[in-house]
């Protein structure tokens, strides 16, 4: 045997399979590092954006407080709908001059409900609670900003449910008046006119106007009758009558396909059984052909479940949308639901679905 060889039981290494194993599971601890990343980072963006936006209604909101703030002049934060991701807010930026300055969401965020613009008055209030929703593409779900009545501003939570608060009844009030009706003052008597010596009032006679004659037309024929009283004009009685032309039938266009829905809003809520689900009823006239029905949530949003009744309509009909809440603070506030034919049958309806709490 040489010196320098050795036995298979003194061999050190790594398998073939071994070396798979482990590159595999590098791979997959680090796919899932990236990805915790990327999810942080989504996450952190939205929340940074979110606390952002309610940071400039808090401004907003104090501002025309500090102000006093007059009609006209008060403090006001608007949005411009779904998929949106600018929002404008008016105030007194130190100038001593009310102005307007427009804001953006950072990449990958955008607003998820309905245009609105929520305006301040010098009491801070606003006329009805409102709930912004910042949604995040990458994560797939929004985070809510609520504006209170009262103008308290919450992110993520509702600590302020105006829509959970019932309405207060005012009660009549009585007795807290002087019960001793007040007289009600006589009119004196209307004055007689004078009467003459005669007994007659006086009164002045209105003349009557005498009446023109109205002269009697001589009528001058230029006939050339031969009637029994031998009339000898020196006209042409025999006229040459102007044909009348024909109408000519012009073809009239056909009627235009048309759609529209009702009724164009529906209110529900999240924790009333009874008012969990709306429907509406999508119509289509004056169609031809087949035509596929589609609702979707404006601005790619999943806080709704959408139903559609009839998915395909032969010429006219009409289909019911259904409309469900979800539960979450997410999926508070309102939100535009399109719907639309394949082909088009006029423009797209819109249906706006407000859910509160």
């Amino acid at each position: 045997m040489k010196p320098n060889s050795r036995t298979t039981t003194q061999q050190r290494g790594f398998t073939l399979t071994q070396m798979i194993v482990t590159v595999a599971i590098i791979a997959v601890v680090s796919t899932g590092g990236v990805l915790g990343i990327k999810t942080a980072r989504a996450e952190f963006r939205l929340q940074n954006s979110a606390r952002l936006f309610a940071t400039y209604i808090e401004k907003a909101r104090a501002d025309a407080i500090r102000r006093h703030a007059a009609p006209g002049q008060e403090s006001s934060v608007e949005t411009f709908g779904p998929g949106s991701t600018t929002y404008a807010i008016t105030m007194d930026y130190g100038s001593g001059v009310v102005e307007t300055r427009n804001f953006e969401l950072e990449s990958g965020l955008n607003f998820a409900t309905a245009a609105k613009r929520v305006t301040f008055d010098w009491r801070g209030r606003i006329e009805e609670a409102w709930v912004f929703q910042v949604h995040s593409e990458y994560l797939e779900r929004n985070l809510p900003v609520d504006v209170s009545g009262s103008g308290d501003i919450t992110v993520g939570e509702q600590h302020f449910p105006d829509q959970l608060i019932p309405p207060v009844e005012i009660a009549q009030v009585t007795g807290d008046v002087d019960s001793t009706p007040t007289p009600t003052p006589t009119p004196d008597p209307s004055a007689t006119p004078p009467v003459d010596d005669e007994g007659d009032p006086e009164a002045t006679p209105t003349p009557t106007p005498e009446p023109t004659p109205t002269p009697t037309p001589t009528p001058n024929g230029n006939g050339n009758g031969n009637d029994g009283d031998n009339g000898n004009g020196n006209g042409n009685g025999s006229p040459t009558p102007t044909p009348t032309p024909n109408a000519s039938p012009s073809p009239s266009p056909d009627a235009q396909c048309t759609s529209a829905i009702s009724p164009v809003e529906l209110k529900l809520s999240q924790s009333d059984a009874a008012n969990q689900t709306g429907s509406a009823v999508f119509t289509i006239v004056n169609a031809t052909g087949t035509r596929t029905i589609s609702a979707s949530i404006a601005g790619n949003g999943n806080s709704l479940v959408l139903g559609v009744s009839l998915l395909r309509i032969d010429g006219s009909g009409s289909s019911v949308i259904t409309v469900t809440t979800k539960n979450g603070a997410g999926n508070r506030g309102a939100f535009i639901v399109n719907v639309s034919t394949e082909p088009s049958c006029g423009s797209a309806q819109q249906l706006k679905v407000s859910v509160s709490n």
